[in-house]
């Protein structure tokens, strides 16, 4: 296993500045929630009735406690510390371009929101955040699963791998033996996240015995996970190995924490080729 060399490491003196700028941050969004609590109510929706519903069809896979978002949008105690930032992060991405920040979660939201969803989560962000006295929505769980059915090839990672504590941002690769005896043809490749709050994008190759190299898809959290899927023909040789370079990334909740993460890949075969 290599580690790619743009690992990203913090220092102590770095690890209490950023314990400082967690504690301003934390005083932000006290003062922030104390003073919307006499911020006038203005808005015509309310978290339980319209907004929740919008947060749980757009943003529920990766914002829920565990996954991989920076905040949790699915409770109303969760989710109205951020209204601010929501309302001017939504804002500006409509013509921000697509970084390497936490804000990328937000961005991407702004895209797959329609103009309606996005009318009402800003009016409410702006309007008092209104909770609304309807009944409190469902608890909302991380779902980690296969996109579909489960693929006809699962290939664990070797080992469990642990990203170091003082580690925020990695890219590793792993290569996984397919043991195939025979050419098989595949129609698609996913990926199943063992730590899912770290796992950002993976990059996943098959290699021959030559050495040469297939690209078989990129993979990335979605709101509804779907499996890559190949051309047809896509033939993976015998004996072939699958190439994996999964890329990590905290968000701030889990900075001076070792996590390990011990993903899948998965491929779907076709049916007697």
């Amino acid at each position: 296993m290599r580690v790619h060399l743009s690992t990203q490491r913090r220092g102590p003196r770095l690890g209490v500045t950023r314990t400082c700028a967690l504690i301003g941050l934390a005083g932000l969004m006290w003062f922030s929630s104390s003073t919307e609590a006499h911020k006038p109510i203005t808005s015509k929706f309310t978290y339980n009735t319209e907004v929740f519903p919008v947060f749980l069809n757009r943003c529920s896979h990766c914002h829920v406690s565990g996954g991989v978002g920076p905040m949790s949008l699915v409770t109303y105690e969760d989710a109205f510390p951020w209204a601010e930032s929501l309302r001017a992060e939504l804002l500006e991405a409509g013509s921000a371009p697509v970084g390497s920040g936490d804000d990328d979660f937000l961005r991407t939201a702004h895209r797959e929101l329609s103009a309606r969803e996005l009318d009402i989560v800003l009016d409410w962000a702006v309007g008092g955040t209104p909770e609304g006295n309807g009944p409190k929505p469902p608890p909302v769980m991380l779902k980690n699963d296969w996109a579909g059915s489960k693929p006809d090839l699962v290939l664990p990672l070797g080992a469990a791998f642990t990203m170091p504590a003082d580690v925020m941002e990695l890219t590793q690769e792993f290569v996984l033996p397919t043991h195939l005896d025979r050419p098989r043809e595949i129609s698609a490749v996913d990926l199943l996240p063992g730590m899912p709050a770290v796992v950002r994008d993976a990059t996943i190759t098959a290699r021959t015995a030559d050495g040469s190299l297939q690209n078989l898809g990129t993979w990335f959290p979605r709101q509804v996970p779907a499996a890559t899927a190949l051309k047809p023909g896509t033939l993976l040789p015998a004996g072939a190995e699958v190439v994996a370079r999964i890329h990590y990334k905290k968000t701030w909740k889990y900075e001076g924490q070792a996590l390990t993460d011990r993903s899948f890949i998965g491929l779907y075969l076709v049916v007697g080729r």
